[in-house]
C-alpha cells in the first residue's frame, strides 16, 4: 500500500517538475496552474489518501481496481480548474471518487458470478463460500445504489458504507441533518426495493 501511494506522490512531483520548453505566456500560465494544483493534491494525498483508497475499494470490491481508480481520480483532480475555489476539497474529492467508482461499476454491467477465480471447485472451505455469498450480496446492494440520484447515492454511501454521522454528512452536502436523515431513509428504502426485485427475479431466471 505504501508503494502505491508513493507512485501517486512521484506522479504528482513529476508533473510539478515539468520543464518549461516554450515561451508562450498561455503555456507558462498553464504550467503554473498545474503545479499549483499538484501542491494542493499532495497535501490532500497526505491527509485523505488512505480513506479515499478505502472508499474506492469498498465500492468496487477489488483493490487492484481501486488503485487504478485512485490514480484516475488524482489525474482528474490535477486537471481541474476549480481546485483553488473549492471550500471543502476532501468532500469534493470524495464525491469525485464515488462518481468514478460507480462509473466503473456501470461499465462492468454485470453481477459477479461464481467462478474458479473466487473458489476452488474442489475446495470444501465453508468460510470461502460464506465470503463469496457476502460478496454477492454486497454487489447486489451496490448495483441497487447505482439507481439512486447522485445526492441520494452520496448520502447512502457516506451513511451506510463509510459510517458517517448525519451531522458529518450534512456539513459535506450542505444540507440540514434532518434533510440528510430523510434522504438516507428514502435511499435505503429504494435500495431495499431494488434488491428485493433482483432477488425475486434470480430464481425464475435460473429455472429457465
Amino acid at each position: 500500500m505504501a508503494t502505491f501511494f508513493l507512485r501517486i506522490y512521484y506522479f504528482c512531483c513529476a508533473i510539478k517538475a515539468l520543464p518549461v520548453c516554450t515561451g508562450r505566456v498561455s503555456a507558462l500560465r498553464r504550467i503554473d496552474w498545474l503545479q499549483n494544483n499538484v501542491d494542493i493534491l499532495l497535501k490532500l494525498l497526505e491527509r485523505k489518501g488512505p480513506s479515499l483508497h478505502a472508499l474506492l475499494t469498498r465500492l468496487t470490491l477489488r483493490e487492484d481496481v481501486a488503485e487504478d481508480l485512485m490514480q484516475e481520480l488524482f489525474i482528474k483532480l490535477s486537471s481541474s480548474n476549480r481546485l483553488e475555489h473549492v471550500s471543502n476539497l476532501a468532500a469534493y474529492a470524495r464525491t469525485c471518487a464515488m462518481n468514478i467508482a460507480f462509473d466503473w461499476r456501470r461499465r462492468e454491467m454485470r453481477l459477479r458470478t461464481c467462478s474458479d477465480e473466487y473458489i476452488d471447485p474442489e475446495s470444501d472451505d465453508k468460510s470461502a463460500l460464506s465470503r463469496l455469498v457476502e460478496s454477492e450480496q454486497v454487489q447486489i446492494v451496490l448495483n441497487a445504489a447505482e439507481k439512486l440520484s447522485k445526492t441520494q447515492r452520496q448520502v447512502f454511501v457516506m451513511r451506510y458504507i463509510e459510517q458517517y454521522s448525519f451531522d458529518q454528512i450534512a456539513r459535506e452536502v450542505n444540507k440540514t441533518p434532518h434533510h440528510v436523515r430523510a434522504l438516507a431513509s428514502r435511499a435505503m428504502r429504494r435500495v431495499r426495493e431494488t434488491c428485493s426485485r433482483i432477488q425475486v427475479s434470480q430464481p425464475s431466471q435460473g429455472g429457465r
